[in-house]
């Protein structure tokens, strides 16, 4: 960006920007940031970088510790782990509710959506958002499908922690061959309702996250966790 650009962005923009770096590791779990220096970056006052902080702040993107400053929020390696227990529990639960509605719509949407992830992890460079997209509205397809939709967008409110490492994964090993061809075969199991199967992918590629990163968590990557 220009500072013409910066000159005409107000808190909510601020805000989004930030939160947005935030979730794209751009501004990684327990960095410092600071009001001047972003309110320099944007050409703006302090007064909405801060207004811009308060909100994050009070969503947990961000900690505001008095007199020594403010950074971004370490990842709960605890709360994760929950998450994902419930995010399976629930995904399984969804997709088993439509195996006897499915229709040539729904597997047109998520063979559409097959295709652009296999564009998107056979270009030279992969954008790990990009991917994470695709990745996202391949399981939110069946949601919407399942007339869950308001459920899908209670786990997204865990994306403080969940996005994050979700994105730390992808990020960090760059497994998008494995993912993509995890959707596949859950498309196939979908396709032939095969109920016992769906059990053990679901667990296996949602607890992926974990044991891609494996000792990584504990290792290169144990700044970035409470």
């Amino acid at each position: 960006m220009n500072n013409q650009q910066f000159k005409s962005m107000n808190s909510d923009e601020i805000y989004l920007a930030l939160k947005e770096d935030i979730l794209n590791l751009k501004l990684y779990p327990g960095q410092l940031i600071s009001e001047n220096e972003l309110s320099k970056q944007y050409n703006v006052s302090r007064t909405p970088v801060k207004t811009a902080f308060l909100r994050l702040s009070s969503e947990k993107f961000i900690e505001i510790v008095p007199q020594k400053g403010t950074y971004v929020t370490l990842l709960d390696m605890d709360l994760i782990k929950e998450i994902i227990y419930m995010r399976t529990v629930l995904e399984t639960t969804v997709i088993k509710d439509i195996f006897e509605k499915i229709d040539d719509e729904l597997m047109n949407k998520l063979s559409e959506n097959l295709e652009k992830q296999k564009k998107i992890v056979e270009k030279p460079m992969v954008d790990p958002k990009e991917y994470y997209k695709a990745d996202s509205e391949f399981h939110s397809i069946c949601f919407d499908f399942a007339g869950k939709t308001k459920l899908w967008k209670i786990i997204q409110e865990f994306q403080v922690y969940y996005t994050r490492f979700r994105m730390l994964d992808i990020v960090a090993v760059g497994s998008f061959d494995k993912l993509y061809k995890e959707h596949c075969e859950l498309f196939e199991v979908i396709k032939h309702r095969d109920k016992e199967k769906l059990d053990e992918l679901m667990h296996h590629h949602l607890h992926g996250n974990i044991n891609r990163l494996g000792d990584k968590i504990y290792n290169e990557l144990k700044h970035y966790f409470i």
